[in-house]
């Protein structure tokens, strides 16, 4: 896959370079060489145009929250592509994805995209190797900076600059590859044919597609800029064309959201034959359910391009790489057969190399097979599930709430991408070699002694054993399972009754000791079945891998269904809709406000009072029709109201205490009162007045405080 694959083909002519009769360049090879050469550096050339591009795309986009006023608001932030909400133009950024990556499958295959080598001795270099980390990421960084305007342009295609940037950014990449394509087609070898058609040529399409884009956004732009041109349109009539616009957007998603809560559910339990119900059971698995208005995501359409994109370029590279090793083996293996011609032991080993080629290439070819129709029923999966959602059906979710967190969740939604591409190049080779090996143990184990009348050690063993095996994987549980069905259950095994419970003791006594035989085969069952259904499904992060109730353990299935959950909390239909009925009724009070000016202040109640009215209205209708929302919202309000009553308990024990201080007060000042009616009869006394008895004392003083509290 990388960019010396033409060092080895080919030699050069004994005059150089050049004809010396005529002088010129005839050596196809040479040119071909050359222009893959200049391969290496173009990239690096139009990285500096790429960051060029980004800052002239920030000038087109403005500011929405940080220094407004600055510059009028430019430049703003440029976003490549769109993961939530965006569905449109997904052909081009698959494109796009299929261009960066050639780039990004190069690196792991060892061509660098900076050829940064670490200077010194070997043991310098052996010491330092953990720099070659960090130049990796410097590489994987950079293709991700140098192809970034691509899908930026894409991106922001209703602005006409971003369609010429996008286009004078593709325009040098075709030129490019017209010339290597000139250069290289004269190349006779077999590896250059298929290193063009495999990569070069798709490479080279995809540059198309993306610039067919540009020019159809292009043309569209200008197209509507000359009709607004044209007609003169005013403020006024372009926002009723976005109203008109608003209008189909609600409509479209409206009906979507109709279609699926609208949608019948399909009968589980089927009538017939049990062979007709497992049929239609596998059926309706499988089954691609279609519904009006439904479209995959952008992220799952560029997840999906880049895994089959990765799958095909690396089983080319792994069968190109076994014909290459195996083919040097078959050449020293004839010539050993040449020379020493009477060792029997010689052919053995260029018939079982010859074996290896057929089961490796098998292999490859047939694990990516599989491992793209894991692909295509994730697809299937994803759009099954989503619909569950919009539906509020969340049975199907294994995990519960144990990513109920909004950072958890949108964290692990993050890895999807990534995390799908890694585990389908993962799923594919863990797949291959045990496919391998197991074909590799069946053909010499099996195939090739039996082909050969030859009966090795394994053989023999499986002809001594088989009344064994036969007995305890096929009689003994055929047995039980029909003494079960006719002798111990009622009506032939239709209720779950058991009959005859003397014999069916006697039994349970009796095959107790076979049961042993037969858990000995359920066991090995057991551990090659998960075996082989976690390689197959490895690469499908729709489907967990872990018993239950450990799910959460699964970091694809978790980075799977976070996924569905982020793109369910913003691109639900209804919720879509409403949200554009929202900017609808506000652009129209907008726009009813300036051409209407200031309304007066009774208007603007009267209005203010029926819109009131009407909401009421809608809101008792919402009631009406939906009875658990009525039952949510007295859960609510009790809940409010325990709430509010936690909240005033606290507020009375500090009143009971500020009365119980205010209590004390009051004692004091009485007290003081009585000192001070003390002290002026001791006054009198000594003035010569007559005394007050003390009954008449607290007469007085118990009319004063009545007096008092009567006027409190």
């Amino acid at each position: 896959m990388g960019y010396d694959n033409y060092s080895t083909n080919g030699s050069t002519t004994e005059s150089g370079l050049t004809d010396s009769s005529t002088g010129t360049t005839e050596n196809p090879l040479y040119e071909c060489l050359l222009a893959e050469y200049l391969m290496q550096f173009f990239p690096r050339f139009m990285l500096g145009y790429s960051v060029l591009i980004i800052l002239a795309l920030g000038f087109v986009v403005r500011r929405k929250n940080l220094c407004l006023n600055c510059c009028w608001g430019r430049p703003g932030a440029v976003q490549a592509i769109d993961f939530i909400d965006e569905i449109g133009r997904r052909w081009a950024y698959g494109a796009c994805f299929v261009i960066v990556t050639f780039d990004v499958a190069n690196l792991f295959n060892g061509d660098p995209f900076w050829n940064i080598t670490i200077p010194g001795d070997a043991a310098w270099k052996r010491k330092f190797a953990w720099v070659k980390v960090f130049t990796k990421l410097l590489d994987a960084l950079s293709i991700c900076l140098l192809y970034y305007p691509l899908l930026a342009c894409i991106d922001h295609r209703r602005s006409i600059p971003a369609n010429i940037l996008g286009f004078t950014k593709v325009v040098p990449w075709i030129i490019f590859y017209c010339i290597y394509f000139e250069a290289c087609h004269m190349s006779d070898t077999v590896d250059s044919g298929l290193y063009l058609f495999i990569y070069r040529i798709p490479i080279f399409v995809s540059f198309l597609v993306v610039g067919f884009s540009y020019v159809l956004d292009f043309g569209i732009n200008v197209h509507r800029w000359r009709q607004q041109r044209g007609a003169k349109v005013s403020e006024n009539a372009t926002n009723a064309v976005s109203t008109e616009n608003r209008r189909y957007k609600i409509k479209h998603h409206f009906e979507y959201g109709d279609n699926v809560l609208r949608r019948k559910p399909t009968k589980d339990v089927e009538e017939g034959s049990a062979v007709k119900v497992k049929l239609k059971q596998i059926a309706k698995k499988v089954e691609y359910e279609k519904i009006m208005g439904f479209r995959y995501s952008t992220r799952l359409i560029c997840c999906f391009t880049i895994c089959t994109t990765v799958l095909v370029w690396f089983v080319v590279d792994m069968i190109d790489e076994i014909d290459d090793l195996l083919g040097q083996c078959s050449e020293g293996c004839e010539s050993l057969r040449s020379i020493f011609s009477d060792f029997e032991f010689i052919g053995l080993v260029c018939e079982g190399l010859l074996v290896v080629k057929i089961i490796a290439h098998f292999s490859s070819a047939f694990s990516a097979l599989l491992v793209f129709i894991m692909l295509f029923n994730t697809l299937i999966t994803y759009k099954r599930r989503w619909h569950q959602l919009l539906r509020g059906d969340h049975s199907w979710n294994k995990l519960g709430d144990t990513i109920a967190s909004p950072t958890n969740t949108l964290l692990n939604g993050l890895k999807y991408a990534g995390f799908q591409v890694a585990f389908v190049i993962w799923g594919w080779l863990v797949l291959a070699v045990f496919l391998f090996v197991v074909l590799m143990f069946v053909s010499f184990a099996f195939i090739i002694p039996l082909r050969d009348n030859v009966r090795n050690w394994l053989i023999q063993k499986l002809i001594d054993l088989w009344p064994t095996l036969v007995l305890g994987i096929i009689i003994i549980p055929l047995v039980q399972r029909l003494i079960c069905r006719f002798v111990f259950l009622q009506d032939k095994g239709a209720v779950l009754a058991v009959t005859n419970r003397r014999i069916y003791n006697a039994a349970s006594y009796y095959f107790l000791v076979l049961n042993i035989i037969v858990g000995l085969f359920s066991c090995l069952k057991r551990i090659l079945i998960p075996l082989i259904l976690g390689i197959a499904f490895l690469s499908r992060l729709d489907q967990p891998l872990i018993m239950s109730g450990f799910e959460s353990k699964d970091p694809g299935y978790v980075a799977f269904v976070s996924m569905l959950l982020v793109d369910l909390y913003h691109n639900h239909p209804l919720v879509k809709a409403f949200v554009e009925l929202l900017h609808q009724v506000r652009s129209r009070q907008a726009l009813t406000e300036q051409l209407n000016g200031a309304e007066s202040v009774e208007l603007r109640e009267k209005r203010l009072r029926s819109k009131r009215i009407r909401n009421r209205w809608l809101k008792t209708i919402t009631l009406v029709n939906n009875p658990s929302l009525v039952l949510k919202a007295l859960e609510q309000r009790l809940r409010d109201e325990r709430n509010q009553l936690a909240k005033e308990i606290p507020q009375a024990a500090d009143s009971v205490e500020e009365g119980s201080n205010g209590e004390t007060e009051s004692l004091k000042k009485e007290n003081m009162e009585f000192e001070s009616m003390q002290i002026a009869r001791a006054e009198t006394k000594t003035n010569g007045q007559s005394e007050l008895s003390p009954h008449e004392d607290f007469r007085n003083s118990f009319d004063s405080r009545s007096t008092k509290d009567t006027v409190c």
